[in-house]
């Protein structure tokens, strides 16, 4: 008969056995699975998903951020450049308007249709002297451009936020037009010459560019 401490050891042996051959059957799926997927992975379907589907998303994708990002720029530039238009037409007829003051004011003779006139077209870019017109435009490609087209391009550009200061915009360069209208209509070369009318009209000319110049980035001081 087997001694009791044999007993024992050979019950520890098959409790150990046992146990290791738990933990293999415990663990053998597990690295079925992983032996599956990396099979799937290596499989032709599995290199035609990836290459056909995925990377042609991802290319996709790359495409469609660089066009946006292009057109985010190409708009960026094209604000830049009206503003700058803008805001030096309006400056500059705020400075003829600052002259024409001191002239009034030293015995010169501006009509008040003149002086809304000239708000107009330096705005316009159709500044007249002697039948010579002159160009301030600082963009070549604005030189033909009047203030309303440039608002209307800048419109299509900004941030919709600034829509409505636009629209203001607009409006004040309307009621400058109709102002040069409403003199054109009431008054004539045979009418004396009304100092006090004129000193007014530049300052409601001044009052409207002002207002212009409210919008950000036309404020620039040159």
């Amino acid at each position: 008969m087997l001694l009791e401490e044999e007993k024992e050891r050979i019950r520890a042996e098959e409790i150990f056995r046992h146990e290791v051959r738990q933990k293999i059957e415990a663990e053998a799926p597990r690295h079925s699975r992983r032996k599956r997927l990396w099979t799937l992975l290596n499989s032709s379907f599995a290199l035609w998903f990836l290459s056909s589907v995925v990377l042609s998303g991802l290319t996709g994708a790359v495409t469609w951020y660089q066009r946006w990002n292009n057109e985010r720029l190409r708009k960026a530039d094209v604000e830049r450049r009206l503003n700058i238009e803008i805001s030096s037409r309006i400056f500059d007829g705020l400075d003829e308007l600052r002259l024409d003051q001191k002239r009034i004011e030293n015995g010169s003779v501006i009509p008040a249709l003149t002086v809304y006139m000239y708000g107009v077209t330096y705005l316009d870019n159709r500044v007249t002297y002697n039948t010579e017109t002159y160009d301030f435009s600082v963009y070549p490609e604005y030189k033909q451009r009047k203030f309303r087209s440039l608002i209307f391009e800048l419109s299509e550009v900004v941030d919709p936020s600034a829509l409505p200061a636009l629209r203001d915009a607009e409006s004040n360069y309307r009621q400058l037009v109709n102002l040069a209208g409403q003199e054109t209509l009431g008054n004539s070369d045979s009418q004396p010459f009304d100092k006090s009318a004129s000193l007014d009209a530049i300052k409601k000319s001044n009052d409207i560019l002002k207002q212009l110049q409210k919008f950000p980035r036309w404020s620039a001081q040159f």
